[in-house]
């Protein structure tokens, strides 16, 4: 989200004046900067190689600047070097404005960022410019402006550091006093610990720490604020209504990008606060201990990537630094980025890879500027290898361990292999070209595990500039619990996200080929028969990753409540012929309340406006919400009554069954596009066998469902066994009826009961409530043992699912339609 800080040659003044030179060094001498301590030490480039500084040279040009200033205005000078710790690692960009309008060594600001730069010109009585390129000016304008904002505070002398507390949070001009006390805490913390390190230029700044400062606040304030439900770890302080939109037009969220801030980590959060910015992140990091805050939900649609459609299938993930500045990229801060990053991948199926985990400048097409973070200081390599949690490996075999078969099995240029430097681990990659038969060329890498689990599979796909391009169409057989699963790898997707560490050469990476249900004895096997031809197919190594057993899905959250809801009416549904079905009961027709209804509240912040806690489809539609299978519609109603369709259902049924969505480049169904809200939805429950639509090549995505093949996708999608009992257990299902064996399995299962006159209305449509509890009873119980598939999406979007049922005319899901609110949230 940030173009690139010029280092540009910092413009000096020629002279200084003796007199407040000498009378800095005295100020020195006789104690206006508290003494050094044992406490730890801050260095300017804490995850560079080797110990931190220890620095014993006297004061230089900055140093000096610092010294003087502060004697000028009777600021204390560590305060002032404090401050432009925060704000710069004491560099001055040359007359370079961060993303906030901020400029110099101590982030003084111009509006829309703020007016300290002007305020503090003005106290000078010189021209605004000279704080925006002279460093010495820009230390002064910042000590003069402290020394104005402290002529109320008789505490703040220069003597006395923690009187100046509540000086620094003026200081900043932020309108929100939490975000303007923690930039004080972050300052005041680093008075406490201390600062020893050198800058850019080469000159040592010795910030020595005065281990015995009692901060005003024991904690950053930022902690008052409540945590989001979306990651408890972090804070929730929103971003501007304006700076974000609520909801998200379609999906599923597919990336997560990684920005910089270039600026402060408090100063990102003001200006998404402000509502003249227009942009925002999902999350906001600090550098110096990983502290996080979100400003917009998961749910909802940041303005973050310059290009909308990643806006809307991307987390946003924003870290305080520079990126053209090394020592911003903290252990603490990439510890916190991973854990975050890795829930987010987990909870929405993104892959665990630099194709889809990718910093700003991969995403294509943005507004100009185009950015470039987060830079060549990130350490994508070890991120990315936190993220995947590494360190927790259960097996990992190369293409030259015992577990590796090849056929043929000598792996010659004769036999259709090529070798190559640039493995795993510096060992050697093996190639074949694609061909579009049968194979010719096949390998298999298998492994024993602890035991029968869920494990990330990975595979490595070496860099090598062999002057051909890679496949867009590996096919990988993963062995699974429940059979072979083929994974369909974009392998030159992830060797064009090529990892860049400097000026080093890219280098190989790990592509995330999916989460897997695996056995002890596992196995990918990786053939060169692809849908191209005499492109790299490349044979490395694999890697399993522990990833816990089986669970329940993740709720997908809540997007930001929106202001008094405004009713929207709903579209007159038309009904179209079902193959095998009854004809379909004309549709119930919901009135939407009226705008003075009154919120009705819930768990897990559900409020629909239409559904009381003593209705008797609560508890089943509180239990869907909360695990982020619906979400309602915009105006803020439920609308129980109406009748469900067949998008709806896709959508619901992949989400409550925590499916791996795929993402196919040509539609299955001529109306169901790719800009379809059911799109991805639809194309996940055709690759499990639980739809296969109309012989005409449509799925009618806004037809209504009824009753029976409602019954029939459950028992799909469950697994479970059709049951044909010799007395059917409702008296308008003989066994004559096409779903009878289906109506009869999910009665079995305690899933429905039918009405009390012993029917089953199998041809009446099914309403939301309805659908609410037969799904939130299904999700609940064991699946069955077998029947679909397990296709998981690779790095490009194709999916092979085996095993597909072709049966099926009922169908699926979205909770989005022209009326209805899509539940994750555009520029």
């Amino acid at each position: 989200m940030h173009p690139p800080t010029l280092l540009i040659p910092h413009d000096r003044r020629a002279g200084r004046i003796a007199a407040i030179a000498v009378l800095a060094a005295v100020l020195l001498t006789i104690g206006f900067l508290p003494p050094t301590s044992q406490a730890a030490e801050r260095t300017a480039t804490p995850t560079g190689p080797g110990p931190a500084l220890r620095l014993a040279e006297p004061p230089g040009a900055l140093g000096t600047a610092f010294a003087a200033a502060g004697a000028e205005y009777s600021v204390p000078p560590a305060l002032l070097e404090a401050i432009a710790w925060v704000e710069s690692h004491w560099e001055s960009r040359g007359g370079t404005p961060n993303d906030y309008n901020q400029y110099g060594v101590m982030g003084l600001s111009l509006p829309p960022g703020g007016d300290s730069l002007a305020r503090a010109a003005a106290l000078l009585g010189v021209a605004p410019a000279v704080l925006q390129k002279d460093e010495t000016a820009n230390i002064r304008g910042a000590a003069a402006l402290l020394r104005d904002l402290a002529r109320n505070e008789p505490a703040a002398t220069p003597t006395n550091l923690a009187g100046w507390y509540e000086v620094v949070a003026r200081y900043t001009g932020f309108t929100d006093p939490l975000v303007a006390r923690s930039y004080a805490f972050s300052v005041f913390t680093v008075l406490k610990e201390g600062v020893n390190a050198r800058t850019s230029r080469g000159e040592a700044v010795n910030l020595p720490a005065a281990g015995n400062l009692e901060l005003p606040d024991r904690v950053d304030p930022l902690t008052s604020a409540p945590d989001t439900d979306d990651y408890p770890p972090a804070h929730w302080v929103p971003a501007a209504g304006g700076n974000f939109q609520y909801g998200r037009d379609y999906g599923p969220l597919n990336f997560i990008v990684i920005h910089d801030t270039e600026g402060t980590y408090q100063s990102a959060i003001n200006w998404f606060q402000n509502p003249s910015s227009g942009v925002s992140a999902h999350f906001v990091i600090r550098s110096w201990d990983g502290d996080i805050t979100q400003m917009v939900h998961n749910a909802d649609t940041a303005y973050h990537a310059g290009n909308w459609d990643y806006n809307v299938r991307a987390i946003g993930v924003e870290h305080e630094g520079y990126m053209n500045q090394t020592g911003w990229y903290t252990t603490a801060m990439y510890n916190a980025s991973a854990a975050l990053v890795r829930t987010m991948a987990d909870r929405f199926g993104i892959l665990k890879d630099h194709a889809h985990i990718i910093g700003h400048y991969q995403v294509p097409n943005q507004r100009n500027p185009p950015h470039t973070d987060p830079g060549p200081n990130w350490d994508w390599a070890s991120y990315l290898a936190l993220v995947r949690r590494d360190w927790t490996v259960a097996a990992r075999v190369r293409n030259s361990d015992s577990g590796f078969a090849a056929t043929p099995a000598v792996m010659d240029r004769d036999h259709g292999w090529s070798a190559y430097p640039g493995g795993w681990n510096g060992g050697t990659a093996y190639r074949a070209l694609s061909v579009t038969g049968g194979p010719t060329n096949l390998a298999t890498w298998s492994a024993t595990l602890p035991g029968v689990g869920l494990y990330d599979i990975y595979a490595f796909i070496p860099w090598v500039d062999n002057g051909r391009a890679e496949t867009s169409s590996a096919r990988y057989t993963i062995a699974t619990t429940n059979g072979p699963a083929t994974v369909v790898l974009n392998q030159k997707a992830i060797t064009d996200s090529g990892i860049r560490q400097g000026n080093l050469a890219p280098q190989g990476e790990w592509a995330h080929l999916g989460r897997f249900n695996s056995p002890a004895a596992a196995s990918v096997s990786l053939s060169n028969s692809t849908n191209d031809t005499n492109l790299n197919v490349w044979f490395d190594t694999i890697m399993w990753i522990p990833a816990g057993t089986l669970t329940p899905p993740t709720a997908v959250p809540t997007s930001t409540p929106r202001p008094p809801p405004t009713v929207t009416p709903v579209p007159t549904l038309t009904h179209m012929p079902v193959p095998d079905t009854a004809t379909p009961v004309p549709t119930a027709t919901d009135t939407p309340l009226p705008p003075t209804a009154t919120w009705t509240p819930g768990p897990c912040g559900m409020r629909f406006t239409d559904l009381p806690d003593t209705d008797w489809a609560y508890p089943y539609v509180s239990d869907l919400f909360c695990t982020g299978v619906i979400s309602g519609y915009s105006d803020g109603t439920f609308r129980g009554a109406a009748s469900a369709t067949r998008g709806q259902l896709a959508k619901m049924i992949t989400l409550g069954m925590n499916w791996y969505i795929p993402y196919p480049q040509v539609p299955t169904f001529i109306d169901v596009p790719v800009g379809s809200p059911f799109f991805y939805y639809v194309e996940t429950a055709y690759a499990y066998g639980v739809i296969s639509g109309y012989d005409d090549h449509t799925f009618r995505p806004y037809n209504t469902i009824t009753r029976a093949q409602l019954s029939k996708m459950i028992v799909l999608a469950k697994g479970w066994t059709p049951l044909t009992p010799p007395v059917p257990s409702f008296s308008d299902v003989p066994s004559t009826h096409w779903a009878y064996g289906f109506i009869e399995a999910i009665h079995a299962q305690n899933v429905v009961s039918g009405y009390a006159d012993g029917t089953f209305h199998p041809g009446n449509d099914a309403t939301r409530s309805q659908l609410s509890k037969m799904l939130s009873t299904a999700f609940h119980l064991p699946n069955g043992s077998g029947g679909t598939a397990t296709p998981v999406a690779d790095a490009t979007g194709t999916v092979t699912a085996t095993a597909v049922t072709a049966t099926t005319t009922a169908t699926a899901v979205a909770e989005t339609s022209t009326a209805t609110a899509t539940p994750l949230t555009r520029r």
